[in-house]
């Protein structure tokens, strides 16, 4: 594969998307040194080769009623973006997940000629499935997560290829939660694992409501009370929440490392499930968006699955519990973590975690990598 300097500008407008995204670029960078990037993106990225030309926080907006809420400024945020982009002339866009935001982006780019690749396909097996023919007008090449997303495109002139899931690849598959207990926090105690979300308004909602519950409960001494998050200012709107309660959480330095030690997790729901199943941690997965955001998704049947976890999903079962909209109240929410918790045999669930996991997993190193700089040869 040859060296060439090719220019490419990366959008990971979250959390989940700047890991990935961040995994993408030092991957290409150790194939191709030679290859440039710009992007926007948060602490992983940063901590790559690539010039970093906005910070990603600023598009941490869920529902469609709270992005309406900031959209002036997310306008004004997202045209400086383009702008910069265009003045780069990248050879390629990579948009990392968040579909509102990059498929604006890809249309304005494409219209310039600038091929659009796009790394995690949106949801559209759980709602909205017409997009896919609509994304075909803007993007050229699809990177997928999940290997069962990827015949979902085959009537489109989208080129499509499973990529294997990052954090599939960065988790072993045998999980030692004794070894990981005395790694996180040198104590044999259980650990619950408390993950309400890297977003404003995911902690504000679900944290009270995960703090209660907790106390409610009324854990023994032999469990640890734990939790992580994105940046100083998010663990301190955590921590706040969890005073107000008066419940104890101790902190850790890192999500995946947390949870392989966790023995219970409960949390928002999105990519931190995917990574408990991962971690071969039980949980409870709770989702709250505006009552007018579940109004118009439930009025015009945009759900097309019964179940909206990562974990539910690719199992394609309700595999682990979830506690959603109206019905998210802490007395529901205790009935739930309290039935998993109290399980007296995990083995079956922990077998089925693994055998997913294994289904994640890309069929070569750099996959991901490989697939863009293939692209970019053939196109560039």
């Amino acid at each position: 594969m040859s060296k060439q300097a090719f220019k490419i500008a990366l959008v990971a407008g979250e959390a989940s998307s700047d890991m990935i995204g961040a995994d993408l670029i030092n991957s290409i960078n150790q194939l191709n040194p030679a290859v440039k990037f710009i992007a926007v993106g948060g602490k992983r990225i940063k901590n790559t080769p690539a010039q970093v030309i906005q910070d990603n926080e600023v598009f941490s907006v869920m529902g469609l009623v709270e992005v309406l809420k900031d959209l002036p400024h997310l306008l004004k945020i997202k045209k400086q973006v383009l702008q910069q982009i265009l003045a780069f002339k990248p050879d390629v866009f990579i948009g990392v997940d968040s579909p509102d935001l990059n498929f604006s982006l890809a249309k304005s780019l494409k219209k310039q000629d600038i091929p659009v690749i796009h790394y995690v396909s949106p949801s559209v097996w759980a709602w909205r499935p017409k997009r896919v023919h609509k994304m075909a007008q803007f993007i050229d090449c699809l990177l997928t997560l999940f290997p069962f997303e990827v015949p979902l495109y085959l009537n489109t002139s989208i080129k499509a290829e499973f990529v294997g899931h990052p954090l599939a690849m960065k988790i072993p598959v045998v999980v030692d939660k004794t070894k990981s207990k005395q790694v996180i926090n040198g104590s044999s105690k259980k650990i619950l694992a408390v993950l309400p979300g890297s977003r404003n308004r995911e902690i504000k909602q679900l944290m009270p409501v995960f703090a209660q519950t907790i106390k409610n409960m009324k854990l023994s001494d032999e469990w640890h009370i734990m939790s992580c998050n994105v940046s100083e200012a998010k663990m301190a709107q955590v921590q706040a929440i969890a005073e107000q309660h008066n419940l104890n959480i101790t902190w850790a330095n890192d999500t995946s490392e947390l949870l392989q030690a966790a023995d219970f997790a409960l949390l928002g729901s999105g990519t931190v499930a995917l990574e408990s199943m991962l971690c071969k941690t039980p949980m409870v997965v709770a989702y709250q968006i505006s009552a007018l955001t579940w109004f118009i998704v439930d009025k015009f049947n945009m759900m097309q699955l019964p179940y909206y976890s990562l974990p539910n999903v690719l199992a394609n079962e309700f595999l682990v519990p979830e506690v959603m909209q109206n019905d998210l109240t802490v007395e529901h929410l205790q009935q739930a973590c309290e039935q998993v918790m109290q399980a007296t045999n995990q083995t079956d669930l922990i077998q089925r975690f693994t055998e997913i996991h294994q289904s994640l997993l890309p069929s070569e190193k750099y996959q991901a990598a490989k697939a863009v700089l293939e692209f970019m040869e053939q196109r560039c």
